[in-house]
């Protein structure tokens, strides 16, 4: 006797502007792809394989921009406007069974509640070398001051991170965040002062401002890697509008948030990373 056809279940998704959206039409997902490789770890892809029939693109085909390393067997296309990583399309496979996407851009669906499918891509040959910093050292005076140093995955940006001593410490405030913006990107923040940090671009990261335009994420527009939050100048009034919780504005523009993820050498299996409940923040995302 056939097995019965699974029934199949309407997803939507997009990237966070919006300038990108997309349908999927599968069975309903219990359970997605985790990877640990150099690119899917920065990025915190999460895949889903929807198969042939499955994907549709409702907006904005043809926008996405491609990236593509090593052996060059995958695209991966995020979009230019606001940095989200949306899609992969795997090269010489059949039409249908080459396309994944990253669930993060999936709409309502809550990735902690699924299952997760491990698979080892960092053993993957050839391996990802890491792109030295190519900078001037973080300005800010720390005695006995430890430095980490990183990139984004294409080495067009490359940071260096300057604290009193290492990660595990406890030195530093570092969050995980569900907000609309922070799950698409995958990004874990730590908050140093400015001058802690040293940022060299090659090619300017690209400013993405959205909401209560307090701030801009930046993102290489290479590879699309989330680099850091540059506070931008605002009137006292608008500051005050949007942080109702008593912090001052001026120790507030001190902060620069720098994506964790893009770092070498952290300590990532000492440390638990909380993660903040900021999706209900007003005003509240809409695509």
């Amino acid at each position: 006797m056939a097995e019965a056809t699974p029934e199949l279940k309407t997803y939507h998704g997009n990237c966070h502007c919006g300038a990108f959206k997309f349908t999927l039409k599968v069975p309903e997902i219990t359970s997605v792809m985790g990877c640990n490789c150099s690119i899917c770890f920065r990025k915190d892809y999460k895949w889903v394989f929807p198969g042939p029939g499955g994907f549709t693109i409702d907006k904005g085909e043809g926008t996405l921009k491609d990236y593509e390393f090593g052996p060059k067997s995958m695209a991966h296309q995020f979009c230019p406007t606001c940095g989200t990583g949306v899609m992969g399309k795997r090269h010489g496979q059949p039409a249908g069974m080459d396309i994944g996407i990253n669930a993060q851009t999936i709409t309502d669906l809550h990735i902690p509640s699924l299952g997760i499918n491990i698979y080892d891509g960092k053993a993957l040959e050839p391996a990802y070398i890491p792109h030295p910093f190519k900078g001037p050292e973080p300005i800010a005076e720390i005695e006995n001051a430890k430095i980490y140093t990183g990139s984004c995955h294409c080495g067009n940006v490359t940071l260096a991170l300057k604290t009193k001593g290492p990660l595990t410490e406890g030195h530093e405030f570092i969050q995980g965040c569900n907000c609309s913006i922070c799950s698409r990107n995958g990004t874990i923040l730590i908050y140093p002062l400015a001058t802690q940090v040293s940022i060299h671009a090659s090619t300017p990261t690209t400013p993405y401002t959205f909401g209560r335009a307090l701030q801009s994420h930046e993102f290489c527009p290479i590879c699309g890697l989330s680099i850091y939050i540059r506070k931008l100048s605002v009137s006292p009034e608008h500051f005050a509008k949007w942080i109702t919780d008593g912090r001052d504005q001026g120790e507030w523009e001190k902060r620069m948030p720098v994506d964790l993820r893009n770092f070498e050498g952290v300590e990532w299996d000492k440390m638990k990373i909380p993660v903040a409940n900021n999706k209900d923040i007003e005003p509240k995302y809409e695509v």
